[in-house]
């Protein structure tokens, strides 16, 4: 069993440590990944260029699950979004571990 706890957090653009959100802390990375892929606050005009594309369900629905992949595989390179007006950080805490 693995004493890792995945800590998430939102912050800004700048990653400051003033405007970091807790919001979540999961026993996996996967499970850390999925829940900020499924709940994100990056808008689909910070990812895509959508001047040229006319916005139907569909497309919005494709677009959302392109998002999706290009922020797991962001997420799962580097453990952190850059970029964006809003981004996330995951920590990696170890648990039951004394320090020092």
């Amino acid at each position: 069993m693995s004493n890792q706890l995945y800590i998430v957090y939102e912050t800004d653009e700048w990653h400051s440590t003033t405007n970091r959100d807790c919001k979540g802390i999961f026993t996996s990375k996967t499970s850390a990944i999925r829940a900020i892929t499924k709940h994100h606050a990056i808008k689909l005009e910070e990812l895509f260029d959508l001047t040229d594309i006319k916005m139907t369900p569909s497309t919005k629905k494709s677009l959302e699950r392109e998002a999706r992949q290009l922020l797991r595989k962001e997420l799962d390179l580097c453990y952190q979004t850059q970029g964006y007006s809003t981004n996330y950080i995951i920590e990696i805490w170890n648990a039951n571990e004394w320090e020092g």
